[in-house]
């Protein structure tokens, strides 16, 4: 059983990223793939469950262990989205280049992070 302090934290903290993951999954100008956006709603079920968890006072063990694993299912399932866009960019990115060689996860992932969603080079 939780404290009412701990009851309250968990409770504010899970609305609060369910709030932002919503936000990123419903913003048409934040092209993530379809990918990554099953995995944050698996994400958002899980913090959802576990808010509803928090709320009661006597939650059944059985709740908070599918909550856990609809977390860890979510974050995997996001993770491998990132990935495999990853993958894809550096496939798309040497194919314009012209460069051939074996596609290496390590770069393609450093060249998604450097350009496509981190543009900072054009920011003042």
């Amino acid at each position: 059983m939780l404290t009412p302090t701990m009851q309250m934290i968990s409770v504010l903290s899970s609305m609060f990223v369910v709030a932002v993951l919503v936000t990123v999954i419903l913003r048409h100008d934040i092209k993530e793939g379809v990918i990554i956006k099953i995995g944050l709603i698996f994400t958002c079920m899980s913090l959802l469950a576990s808010l509803f968890l928090s709320m009661q006072d006597h939650a059944p063990a059985q709740g908070w262990v599918n909550a856990g694993l609809s977390l860890r299912v979510g974050l995997a399932i996001t993770c491998a989205g990132i990935v495999w866009r990853a993958h894809l960019l550096g496939n798309l990115r040497r194919s314009r280049d012209g460069c051939k060689g074996p596609a290496r996860i390590v770069d393609d992932m450093a060249d998604m992070l450097k350009s496509d969603w981190a543009d900072l080079d054009d920011k003042p």
